[in-house]
């Protein structure tokens, strides 16, 4: 079995952040076969203490330096700590699972190998804001080939972050430029697969903090939700969908 580390990236939002890592402790395998490491912004609604609720790994930085340093960091412990981890998957601390989102990263992951050349990135968000035609290699009506991916669901091999690191050791601009949701990604020279169905939800906001996908609608808050919506989400995700909002709000 594929062992996966869900590399989770943390900043402020303390409603939505808290909903995210309780449904992640639930569907963080017992058996050591994935693991959850939070890599904090150095938040100011909430400390290491309220992080390590759900996992003893948390690397809070001392000062808030972008999303990009985390994710670097990340990549590179990935490589040189969790050195007995098969797949790499990243996301964002405003989004919500659904529980069996593991298992498919593993077979999708297993049956990419069997269909390509080469094994791919792979993405389990589909949403309104990322479905430019534009941006669609190929499609059926289980899995499509795009050219990016929503950098809040990215699942990358070992041989895949080597390459990406090596990108950003020799263009280290793009380690502070927002690089990691297309710049980085790209230097593999190839596209992601990316499912058809969600396998999770983005929320984008809190009750008073925007996101950066959010326009933080003041009249009608909901709005926000929208924007990002995932296409064909699980019968799961559907069916909490209403409840997470009412919760964040």
């Amino acid at each position: 079995m594929y062992k996966i580390l869900i590399a989770l990236s943390t900043f402020n939002r303390k409603n939505i952040t808290k909903l995210c890592l309780e449904n992640l402790k639930t569907i963080v395998d017992e058996d050591g076969n994935s693991k959850l490491v939070i890599y904090d912004d150095a938040s100011t609604n909430y400390g290491e203490d309220f992080l390590k609720q759900y996992s003893q790994d948390v690397l809070r930085f001392s000062s808030s330096g972008g999303v990009e340093r985390s994710r670097a960091r990340s990549f590179r412990d990935f490589i040189y700590i969790y050195k007995d981890f098969d797949l790499f998957y990243m996301t964002d601390n405003d989004t919500i699972h659904d529980p069996k989102f593991l298992n498919i990263l593993r077979n999708l992951y297993q049956s990419s190998s069997e269909k390509f050349d080469k094994k791919l990135p792979m993405g389990l968000y589909n949403s309104k804001f990322h479905n430019d035609p534009k941006n669609v290699v190929y499609e059926n009506n289980i899995l499509s080939l795009r050219k990016t991916c929503p950098g809040v669901s990215q699942c990358f091999d070992r041989d895949m972050i080597q390459t990406m690191l090596k990108f950003i050791d020799e263009n280290p601009v793009y380690e502070t430029l927002y690089g990691f949701d297309y710049h980085w990604p790209a230097s593999l020279n190839v596209p992601f697969l990316q499912t058809q169905t969600s396998y999770l939800e983005h929320f984008a906001r809190d009750k008073e903090e925007k996101g950066l996908h959010s326009t933080f609608t003041i009249d009608d808050p909901k709005s926000d939700f929208e924007r990002d919506r995932a296409i064909l989400p699980t019968v799961y995700l559907k069916k909490i969908r209403n409840e997470i909002i009412q919760r964040i709000l």
